[in-house]
């Protein structure tokens, strides 16, 4: 097991000092792309997220807030998203998560930023991103949301926590769970580890599916003081609705 575990810390730092380092081809197209993971040409060609729910960021006709939120509103005050989870930026985020393909959090945190600083409202006091448990985390090498989260930090000057937060249950793997398996699986999943003195935080996670996970993290912040949560994702996932 430690062995393992070493293997992947020591392969999650070389793919962040190749990400770093040096030039890589786009991820969908091949061609050279200098600076991000995708070329421009791509990027253009993602599934962007244009008019959603102001709550959930489930895609709308206009912005606005969706009936589901307007019947049983999430305990986040406001939710943002880059893209419908659907191709190729599902296997974008997949290559991120699972696949040490590091480089994109860059791009991420830059797309992010720039949707982020479009919005007539204050930002966080600080970024969260969603834990890994410890023995999730060891197994993989990095959280994700932590490199999101990291990157857009410098892009927007915003602190990040990354220890007061933590997932005090090695809850199932989500995929291919129904909403209700969701729900059930993260119930009192969270939990801070001391007092947190903030009141306005941001929830850095990589795709808002069901939100069930967004919720009960934005529950476990507000009832240890936070007054306003926001969940900030790569995509929005809307299969399920």
């Amino acid at each position: 097991m430690m062995v393992r575990n070493f293997s992947a810390v020591v392969t999650h730092r070389l793919a962040e000092l190749y990400s770093k380092l040096l030039p890589i081809p786009c991820f969908l197209c091949g061609d050279f792309s200098p600076h991000d993971a995708l070329c421009k040409a791509c990027v253009e060609d993602l599934p962007w997220l244009d008019h959603c729910c102001q709550r959930c960021a489930l895609p709308l006709n206009e912005s606005g807030i969706c009936g589901q939120c307007l019947q049983h509103p999430p305990p986040q005050q406001s939710s943002l998203a880059l893209f419908r989870y659907e191709t190729p930026i599902n296997h974008c985020i997949a290559a991120f998560k699972f696949h040490q393909q590091l480089v994109f959090a860059q791009l991420f945190a830059k797309l992010l930023a720039a949707k982020v600083n479009q919005r007539q409202q204050p930002l966080p006091e600080i970024l969260i991103p969603i834990p890994l448990h410890p023995s999730r985390l060891r197994q993989r090498g990095y959280n994700q949301s932590a490199q999101l989260a990291d990157a857009l930090s410098q892009q927007l000057s915003i602190a990040v926590d990354k220890t007061n937060f933590i997932r005090r249950r090695n809850t199932t793997p989500q995929t291919g769970m129904s909403g209700k398996q969701r729900k059930r699986n993260v119930k009192q999943a969270f939990a801070v580890a001391k007092p947190l003195p903030y009141k306005h935080v941001a929830l850095v996670d990589d795709v808002y599916t069901t939100g069930h996970t967004a919720a009960e993290a934005s529950r476990c912040l507000q009832q240890n003081g936070v007054k306003t949560v926001e969940v900030w994702t790569i995509a929005r996932a809307i299969r399920h609705y």
